[in-house]
């Protein structure tokens, strides 16, 4: 069997996000959970538009916050706390890149994300931050224009980073136009687990296999992923929602 990529774990529920053995949310949140942003009051405000700068690690890990804040009510009938939110599985990985230095500057020209240095700064010459940044951006800006945040899809700005600003979609329509499938997709996901019923298996196996696909299909194009088997996929999706 092929390696899973990081992200599919989201999609499966994060095995040890489903199992209280394993994980506990009331002792193992993300780094800086507590002083990341949770709503979009707490992000500045320019012309008006919420400003959101991805590079800066509280201010990125509070998009993952936002986004589970806005569906943990959808989630509540699995297990209390937002403890079976399945998309805990984004900022658990992002928090176990900033703790294990993968968002550092490997080049080491700047002070990027080093403890003696910029320890909150992301770098975007870091493969690992680049990576993740389609991770956060495309599931968090889908969820804008999707309706669930309760707020007009023009109204989120990213800020670039500081070079190769052209490789990154920094809002919902630059964002639709780069990468009109996987939005399409992160929708339909949202459409049928939060927005409509999310106890319709059928709909919800066809989204999770069409988000899944579309990620490799990203994944293949922009960062050569490994490839995996969409058949394990759905197996440990079945495991996860019977």
């Amino acid at each position: 069997m092929s390696l899973l990529a990081p992200w599919a774990c989201v999609l499966v529920g994060c095995i040890f996000v489903s199992s209280a053995e394993v994980f506990s949310l009331s002792d193992r949140y993300p780094p800086l959970w507590n002083e990341s942003p949770g709503q979009f009051s707490d992000y500045s405000v320019e012309n008006g538009k919420y400003i959101i700068d991805p590079w800066v690690f509280p201010k990125r890990m509070g998009m993952y916050k936002i986004l589970l804040n806005k569906t943990a009510s959808y989630f509540e009938k699995f297990a209390p706390d937002n403890k079976q939110n399945l998309l805990w599985g984004l900022p658990l990985q992002h928090g176990w890149q900033y703790t294990t230095g993968r968002l550092v500057d490997p080049t080491r020209t700047t002070d990027c994300g080093y403890e003696s240095g910029d320890h909150l700064c992301i770098s975007v010459d870091s493969w690992w931050a680049d990576m993740n940044y389609f991770l956060c951006a495309l599931p968090f800006l889908a969820a804008v224009d999707s309706g669930l945040m309760g707020i007009p899809s023009d109204q989120v700005l990213l800020l670039p980073p500081p070079k190769d600003q052209t490789k990154f979609c920094l809002s919902v329509s630059s964002c639709q136009s780069s990468f009109p499938s996987t939005m399409r997709k992160w929708n339909a996901f949202y459409k049928y687990s939060c927005l409509k019923n999310p106890m319709d298996r059928g709909a919800w196996q066809a989204t999770v296999y069409g988000v899944a696909k579309s990620w490799t299909q990203l994944g293949n194009y922009h960062f050569h992923f490994l490839s995996f088997s969409f058949h394990d996929i759905k197996a440990l999706h079945v495991i996860y929602i019977l």
